[in-house]
């Protein structure tokens, strides 16, 4: 006899095959209410979940499932399908082998076994799952196609050109396989054959955002900025994800964008990547500082500030006049102000004039409330300068009066009385909040939004970092004369001061990065699957061993540093990310050998050339990887860094040294330079804009330059191998044009005669790759 429930279930069937998804789900769930233990409606309530593609929800009804009847490979293909889309691959895999355990016959459960496997980088497993797939079904296009991919990944281009033939014969509207195509002739070379393909994929699929972004790579190496940026854009628009963030963050970094002036209005697109950090906030400043006088307002504003005459009014009229109710309310300004230092002279000037427009105004604050807006503007103006460790220029008149408001400031702490929240800000524009007798007790009263923001960054979390202190373990001494020259350095002014982690894709194994990372290079597989020890050597405020740590399966990151101010600051970030597998520690790298232990990477960037001896630290740290580990260094360049080396010549000439005051005065000294000197040169650079990143770019109390030569014969003489360089594609790309032959791109006298000609090509450093043999 027929029941309710089984009317249901006919009906939801019917709702399903007529793809009527919603009315479907509820009819199911109507059956399941009836009768709960109805296994076809759980694992078909589950198959209509992951058509709608909620995921998350699959996993209940399917563990529903499994608990009353196991034996269906069904149950768990449909599992492993909702794993794979839950990014879980590990899961998956699991879930697809228990379905070809139960029933071997199903070539759709062996094809998403193999791509699973392509996920997880095993290409050579993955093609045996795809060739089975394959084996019972002789015309699976998809299959075919995915063993193409594998072989893509193997980097056997000939084998994956003949598999996307073989499986466009079958389906010859298969947009992906062209998608695949084109990355098989990006990895050999052939641009044009690689953007026809991407093209003719998107043709056939307009909404393939893979190929779209991977078109707009393409455009913008080839400096067409214009259609780099529309393709990125579409590609964003349909798909979401930090692949396609990716690329639209590399065409706002590209200076190509501030050359083309008829490139639109990119300040929504740029205020998302700011905030939401699709790339390094750093990156993304000079485009700001770009983009952002577009607002009218502001471009007023700017030139009323700039006005020599401008500071010699009164204060009510100077308040009055600069303009800044009109761009207060500007997200983009404020959005860069609050994540990373501006790197433009004419904004830092702007943003300097606002300061003291801001001091200014509390002589006037009894005149009436202060907007909302302005008052965010006027703490986003406080944020950059704690962010750029009081870089700014000061007169002596400022110091004065922010002496004076400081005392007045210490005193209203002292009594409790009610402080000014424009009083706060001011003293924060000009000095460390934590540093202000008694500020504790400004913590416990109610503040607006964007004051309590300022508190939380230059007091909560600045004490936060000094009760770190006592509890962050030193392994080693610290006794040699450079060593404790170079932390005095690094406390007083911790470098760097980064607010947001770098974007991060999924955690890999080494061998699956190194691959990624040098497909053409000699590196030999650890075989490594994850559970990897990391030393990051001089790790300083913690950006990059947080990066390692998240970058790798089942990392454990030991993170040294001489700085006890720099550890701190890297453990409060740590904290607050949730990251437990990274150990901070106070160390010197020239003792670690005492430590006992050994690792399977070893990161040390921009650290050894800071050192007595950076060779000899080098080899100190080589005694500590494992035979097979891997090794990440950056060392400056001596060709790359010869403005700089022209400027630190000038501030011994100048008798400059390295305190705040005169590096804000050497600092207004070189940007007065002309154009196209060296000296005007070294104020293009992103760390000219930070008075510690400035510290550590032109006052560095210990700093080597190495050449290629140098380094090649380090290489062979301790028996390493070198990998590769971590480069630009631009760089990458021009390289491979004038040395064909050099296809892993690691022959160091090619590359040294390369930097010989382009001699800024190591700007920032030499950062690269070695394995030990």
């Amino acid at each position: 006899m027929s029941t309710s429930g089984d009317t249901h279930f006919r009906e939801a069937i019917g709702l399903l095959q007529a793809g009527r998804l919603e009315d479907a789900e509820r009819r199911f769930k109507k059956v399941l209410r009836q009768q709960p233990k109805n296994i076809a409606a759980l694992n078909l309530l589950s198959v209509v979940l992951s058509q709608l593609k909620r995921y998350a929800e699959v996993e209940g009804y399917i563990k529903s499932a499994l608990q009353l009847d196991a034996s269906s490979d069904a149950t768990f293909y449909n599992y492993g399908i909702a794993l794979k889309a839950l990014n879980r691959p590990k899961e998956a895999l699991q879930r697809f082998n228990e379905a070809l355990a139960l029933n071997p016959s199903i070539a759709e459960t062996w094809n998403n076994c193999g791509t699973v496997l392509n996920d997880l980088k095993r290409y050579e497993d993955a093609i045996e799952k795809f060739d089975k797939a394959i084996g019972l079904r002789r015309d699976y296009a998809e299959a075919i196609y995915n063993r193409g991919n594998a072989l893509t990944g193997l980097r056997r281009h000939d084998e994956a050109l003949a598999a996307y033939d073989a499986a466009l014969a079958l389906k010859p509207d298969f947009a992906e396989v062209w998608l695949g195509r084109g990355q098989v002739f990006s990895d050999m070379k052939r641009d044009l054959d690689a953007r026809n393909a991407y093209r003719r994929a998107i043709a056939l699929k307009p909404d393939l955002a893979e190929a779209l972004s991977a078109l707009a790579g393409l455009s913008l190496l080839d400096g067409n900025i214009s259609e780099a940026l529309d393709l990125s854009r579409r590609a964003l628009a349909l798909n979401e994800s930090p692949e396609t963030k990716a690329v639209v963050a590399a065409c706002l970094q590209s200076p190509l964008l501030l050359l083309h002036p008829s490139i639109g209005d990119l300040r929504p697109i740029l205020l998302r990547a700011v905030s939401e950090a699709w790339a390094r906030p750093s990156t993304l400043a000079p485009a700001c500082a770009h983009f952002v006088v577009l607002n009218e307002a502001i471009r007023n504003g700017m030139a009323k500030l700039a006005d020599p005459k401008f500071r010699s009014l009164p204060a009510a009229e100077l308040v009055g006049s600069s303009g800044i109710a009109g761009y207060a309310e500007d997200p983009l300004l404020r959005a860069a102000l609050e994540a990373t230092p501006v790197s433009n002279a004419a904004l830092e000037r702007f943003v300097t004039e606002l300061r003291f427009v801001l001091l200014t105004a509390t002589r006037i604050a009894g005149s009436g409330a202060v907007p909302n807006s302005v008052l965010a503007l006027y703490s986003a103006v406080a944020r950059q300068c704690f962010i750029n460790s009081y870089v700014f220029a000061q007169s002596d008149a400022e110091i004065e009066q922010v002496q004076a408001l400081r005392d007045a400031l210490t005193a209203k702490l002292a009594s409790g009385a009610a402080v000014p929240a424009l009083s706060l800000l001011a003293v924060a524009a000009y000095a460390p909040l934590h540093m202000l007798p008694g500020v504790e007790s400004v913590l416990s009263r109610r503040w607006p939004d964007s004051v309590d923001a300022v508190l939380t960054q230059q007091v909560r979390d600045c004490f936060e970092e000094q009760r770190l202190r006592s509890s962050m373990p030193a392994l080693t001494p610290i006794e040699d004369d450079v060593s404790i020259k170079v932390r005095s350095h690094y406390e007083e002014h911790p470098y760097p001061q980064w607010l947001k982690t770098d974007p991060v894709g999924e955690p890999t194994t080494i061998d699956a990065f190194m691959h990624e990372m040098f497909p053409a290079s000699p590196f030999v597989e650890t075989g490594d699957n994850g559970g990897v020890d990391i030393l990051v050597a001089g790790c300083g405020t913690g950006r990059q061993s947080i990066y390692i740590a998240k970058r790798f399966n089942d990392a454990q990151v030991l993170a040294i540093d001489l700085s006890l101010t720099s550890l701190c600051y890297a453990q409060r970030q740590a904290r607050a990310l949730g990251m437990n597998n990274i150990r901070y520690a106070q160390a010197n790298i020239m003792k670690l050998s005492s430590i006992g232990r050994s690792f399977d990477v070893i990161e040390s960037s921009g650290v050894l050339h800071h050192l007595a001896d950076p060779f000899a630290g080098w080899r100190e740290l080589l005694a500590l990887l494992k035979p097979g580990g891997v090794m990440q260094l950056g060392f400056y360049s001596e060709l790359a860094r010869q403005d700089i080396v022209a400027v630190r010549d000038f501030i011994a000439e100048r008798g400059y040294q390295p305190h705040a005051d005169d590096i804000r005065r050497c600092r207004q000294e070189l940007l007065a330079c002309e154009d196209g000197t060296p000296f005007k040169n070294v104020t293009l650079t992103v760390d000219f804009f930070s008075l510690s990143d400035c510290r550590d770019l032109l006052f560095h109390a210990q700093e080597h330059r190495l050449t290629l030569p140098q380094i090649a014969a380090f290489l062979s003489d301790n028996d390493l191998q070198f990998l590769g360089f971590d480069i630009d594609a631009v760089t990458s790309r021009n390289y491979a044009r004038r040395f064909p032959a050099d296809v892993a791109m690691t022959d160091l006298a090619q590359w040294h005669q390369y930097e010989t000609e382009n001699p800024y090509t190591f700007i920032q450093m030499y950062q690269f790759w070695i394995q030990r043999k």
